[in-house]
C-alpha cells in the first residue's frame, strides 16, 4: 500500500508539474501572439503584469522601468489590480525595488512584517503579507521590474510562483527591448522624412526664388547689354557697365545657391566621362586672360603632362576650377603672378593653383569652405566674397571622390591643390556616360553652349526673303514679354499672351510658326502649355522654347517629355535667344527639302509621332483616290477631319507644300514608277493616276523632273 501510495503521489507531482508546464507555455504563447499586434511599449507591459497577475493569483502587480536618473530610477509604472481595496501607491515600492537593483536578483518576502530588511508603515503591514519582486533582464542589464503583491486564498508565494514570473520576465525583456528598438527606428525615419520633406521644401523655395530672381536679371543684363553696345556716351557706357556688371554677378551667386542646394537634396548627380584634362583646363585659363591683364597680373598655365585622360564631369570641373581661379586673381593686386600646374601620379589627377596675393591667416584656413564664411572683413569690400563660391567648389570636388588642400600664407599668397582619383573604381555605375553614348542623347535643342547655337545658326536675312515667320510670346512678366518683344519685333511677327490659358487659346485660334513660353506661369504652366500643344495635331508641329529659372536636369526632362524643342534659362542673352530662334526655323527648313526628296521617308525627318500620323493618313488617303481625276483639296480635308484652311497651314509648316501641290507631286511620284515598269502608254499613265488632260500632265512632270514623260520613258526602253 505505502509503495502504490508513494507511485501516486509521484504522479500527482508529475502531473502538476506538466500542468504547471503547460500553463507556462500558455501564458508565454498569449504574450507572444499579442505582442505581435502591439503598437507601443504600454499595451505590452499591460499584457505582461494582466498576464503575470492571473498566473499565480495575486491581488496587484505592476512593472516600473529602469532610467539612467538616480533619483527616480524608475519611468514607466504600469499596474494591474484585482483587488479594489488596494492602494495604488505603497512606500515599500522603492524600497524593495531599490534593493532588487542593487542585489540584482528576485526577491520573495513570505511575511512583510517581520522581513527586518524593510522598514513598512502601518499601512503597508496591514494591507500587504506577501510580495514577490522579479528583475527584468536584457543582455546583462535590468532594464525594469516585475512586483506582485500578496497571493489570494494563501499566506505566502511560492518558488513554483517565482520560476513562473521569472520566465515570463525573460520573455518580457526582449519583447520590451525589441519594441523600444522599433518605436526607436520609427522616430528616425519619421525624423529621416521631416528632413527630407524640410529638403524638399528648401529646394522648392530656392527654385521659386531663383525664378524670382531671373526674370528681373534678364531684365537687367539684357537692356545694359544693349547700351554698351550702341552707345558712344562714356557717362553712359560706365554707368550700364556698372549694372551688367553687378547683375552677373548677382546671378553667378545665384546660381550657386541652387547648385549648394542640390546636392545638400542629393540630386546633383556626377555624369562622367573619359576626357582629356589639358585641354579643359587650358581653355579655362584662357578664359580668364583678359581680366589678368587688365589687373597687371601674369596668369601661367604650366601642364606637366601632354595628355591626362580620366573620367571627369566637365560641367562641375569647370566650376570648380572658375570658383578657385577667380578667387586667387581677384585676392592678387597688380604686378602679382597666379599659376595653374597639372600633373598626375599613380592614384591621382593634381591641380594646383598658386598666388602671390594677399594671403589667409593661419586661425582662419580651417573656415575657408564654411558656407558664408568669409575670411577677411577689413579687407576692401570691392573683392570681398559671399562664402559660397569655395563652399560650393568644395562639395564639387567631393562629389567626385576627391579633396581639395590648402596652404597660405598671409601677406605671401596661397595654393590650392585639387586632388581627384585616376579610373572609375570609386564610381558609380550611372556615374559614368561614355562620351558616344553622350553625343547619341543630346537632344535638338538642348545642347546648353551658346557659341554652338551661334556657330550653328542662319542669319535672319535668309528667312525675311521668304516670309516673315509669326511668334507667340506667352509670359506673365509684362515687362520681360515686352522686352522679348523688343529684341525679335524687327524680324518677326510678334503676338503676345499674358498666361498659359491665353497663350494656348491664341495658338489655336492663329497657328504661329514658333512659340516662346515661360514656365512659371498662373492658370496654366509651361509644362502643361507644352503637352497640350504637342498632344493636339492642329498645333503639334509648333516648335516651343521654354523660358525658366529652373535649370535643373529634372526639370529637362520633364520638358523633353512634354515635346519642347528648346530649353533656355533665364537670364538669357538676346542674341542667343536669336540664334535658338533662326535653328528652330533652319530645322523646319531641312525637313521641307527632306520630304520634298524623301516623301515616304517619315521616320528619319525629325516629326512628331502625331504629326508622322497626320502625313501618313494623308499619304494614305491621297494614294488611295490617286486614280480619281475629281480628288481635290475639299476631299482630303473632309477625309482627314480638318478644316480645309488648317490642312493648308499644317502642311505648309510641316513639309513646305500646300495640299494641291502636295496630291500634285505624288500623283507624278506614282507616273515616275509606273513608267520605269512600262505600265502603259503616256495616257494611260495619266489617266491612272488622276490627270484627265495629257498635256496639263506632261507640262507638270516636266516642271518636276527636267525632262518630258516621253524622254522619261525613252530612257527606261534603251536602259
Amino acid at each position: 500500500m505505502i509503495k502504490k501510495d508513494n507511485k501516486i503521489l509521484e504522479l500527482e507531482k508529475e502531473i502538476s508539474r506538466l500542468k504547471s508546464s503547460v500553463n507556462e507555455l500558455k501564458i508565454l504563447n498569449e504574450i507572444a501572439l499579442f505582442s505581435g499586434r502591439a503598437t507601443d511599449i504600454d499595451q505590452i507591459l499591460n499584457l505582461i503584469v494582466q498576464k503575470s497577475v492571473k498566473a499565480i493569483e495575486a491581488e496587484q502587480g505592476s512593472i516600473l522601468l529602469v532610467t539612467q536618473n538616480k533619483e527616480e530610477p524608475f519611468k514607466t509604472i504600469i499596474r494591474q489590480d484585482d483587488t479594489s481595496s488596494l492602494k495604488h501607491n505603497y512606500h515599500i515600492g522603492k524600497n524593495i525595488t531599490g534593493w532588487v537593483l542593487l542585489n540584482k536578483e528576485p526577491l520573495i518576502i513570505e511575511n512583510l512584517r517581520k522581513d527586518k530588511r524593510f522598514k513598512p508603515s502601518t499601512e503597508d503591514k496591514k494591507d500587504i503579507h506577501s510580495l514577490l519582486c522579479v528583475p527584468i533582464w536584457f543582455e546583462g542589464k535590468i532594464i525594469g521590474v516585475i512586483m506582485l503583491i500578496n497571493k489570494k486564498n494563501q499566506k505566502y508565494f511560492s518558488q513554483n510562483d517565482l520560476t513562473l514570473v521569472s520566465i515570463i520576465s525573460v520573455q518580457a525583456g526582449q519583447l520590451i527591448k525589441n519594441l523600444q528598438l522599433q518605436q526607436e527606428s520609427l522616430e528616425k525615419k519619421k525624423e529621416a522624412e521631416k528632413l527630407n520633406e524640410l529638403d524638399k521644401i528648401k529646394t522648392n523655395f530656392f527654385t521659386n526664388i531663383s525664378h524670382e530672381f531671373r526674370t528681373p536679371l534678364t531684365l537687367i543684363l539684357g537692356p545694359s547689354k544693349q547700351i554698351l553696345e550702341n552707345t558712344n556716351e562714356i557717362k553712359t557706357r560706365e554707368d550700364a557697365d556698372i549694372i551688367f556688371r553687378s547683375a552677373g554677378k548677382l546671378n553667378r551667386l545665384v546660381n550657386q545657391l541652387l547648385d549648394l542646394s542640390s546636392i545638400e537634396a542629393g540630386k546633383m548627380k556626377l555624369k562622367t566621362s573619359r576626357q582629356d584634362l589639358i585641354p579643359i583646363v587650358e581653355h579655362t585659363v584662357l578664359a580668364f586672360h583678359s581680366f589678368a591683364e587688365r589687373k597687371k597680373i601674369s596668369l601661367k598655365f604650366i601642364p606637366k603632362q601632354k595628355e591626362i585622360f580620366f573620367f571627369l564631369d566637365k560641367d562641375k570641373l569647370d566650376k570648380i576650377l572658375n570658383n578657385v581661379l577667380s578667387n586667387a586673381l581677384k585676392f592678387t593686386p597688380g604686378g602679382g603672378c597666379v599659376n595653374v600646374e597639372v600633373d598626375k601620379n599613380k592614384d591621382s589627377v593634381e591641380i594646383s593653383i598658386s598666388d602671390t596675393g594677399i594671403g589667409i591667416p593661419k586661425k582662419q584656413l580651417d573656415k575657408i569652405f564654411d558656407r558664408f564664411y568669409q575670411v577677411d572683413q577689413n579687407i576692401s569690400s570691392e573683392i570681398q566674397g559671399t562664402g559660397v563660391g569655395l563652399s560650393l567648389t568644395k562639395e564639387l570636388v567631393e562629389l567626385h571622390k576627391g579633396k581639395i588642400l590648402v596652404e597660405s600664407e598671409e601677406g605671401k599668397g596661397s595654393i590650392f591643390n585639387i586632388l581627384l582619383p585616376l579610373g572609375k573604381d570609386h564610381l558609380l555605375p550611372d556615374e559614368i556616360v561614355e562620351i558616344k553614348e553622350q553625343k547619341e542623347k543630346i537632344i535638338p535643342g538642348f545642347d546648353s553652349s551658346f557659341d554652338e547655337a551661334i556657330k550653328n545658326t542662319v542669319t535672319i536675312d535668309s528667312f525675311e526673303n521668304v516670309f516673315t515667320p509669326s511668334l507667340l510670346i506667352i509670359e506673365d512678366n509684362p515687362d520681360l514679354r515686352k522686352y522679348v518683344t523688343k529684341i525679335l519685333t524687327d524680324y518677326y511677327k510678334i503676338l503676345e499672351a499674358c498666361d498659359g490659358e491665353e497663350g494656348l487659346k491664341k495658338s489655336f485660334e492663329i497657328i504661329p510658326d514658333l512659340i516662346i513660353s515661360d514656365i512659371m506661369m498662373p492658370k496654366m504652366n509651361g509644362f502643361q502649355l507644352c503637352k497640350a500643344l504637342k498632344s493636339d495635331s492642329r498645333t503639334s508641329h509648333i516648335p516651343i522654347i521654354l523660358l525658366t529659372a529652373k535649370a535643373t536636369l529634372k526639370d529637362k526632362i520633364e520638358g523633353i517629355e512634354t515635346g519642347a524643342d528648346e530649353y533656355l534659362m533665364k537670364p538669357f542673352e538676346a542674341e542667343e535667344l536669336k540664334a535658338r530662334i533662326n535653328n528652330l526655323l533652319e530645322q523646319r527648313k531641312r525637313i521641307h527639302d527632306h520630304f520634298q526628296k524623301y516623301e515616304f521617308l517619315l521616320d528619319d525627318s525629325g516629326f512628331t509621332p502625331m504629326d508622322q500620323k497626320f502625313l501618313q493618313n494623308a499619304l494614305q488617303i491621297i494614294n488611295k483616290h490617286i486614280s480619281d481625276g475629281n480628288f481635290s483639296v475639299e476631299m482630303l480635308a473632309e477625309n482627314l477631319a480638318v478644316h480645309r484652311s488648317l490642312l493648308h497651314q499644317k502642311l505648309v509648316a510641316l513639309i513646305g507644300q500646300p495640299p494641291n501641290e502636295l496630291i500634285k507631286m505624288i500623283r507624278l511620284n506614282k507616273a515616275a514608277k509606273l513608267i520605269e515598269h512600262k505600265s502603259g502608254n503616256i495616257s494611260e499613265i495619266a489617266l491612272e493616276v488622276g490627270f484627265k488632260n495629257p498635256s496639263y500632265f506632261s507640262d507638270c512632270f516636266q516642271k518636276q523632273f527636267g525632262f518630258s514623260p516621253s524622254q522619261y520613258h525613252q530612257y527606261f526602253i534603251k536602259n
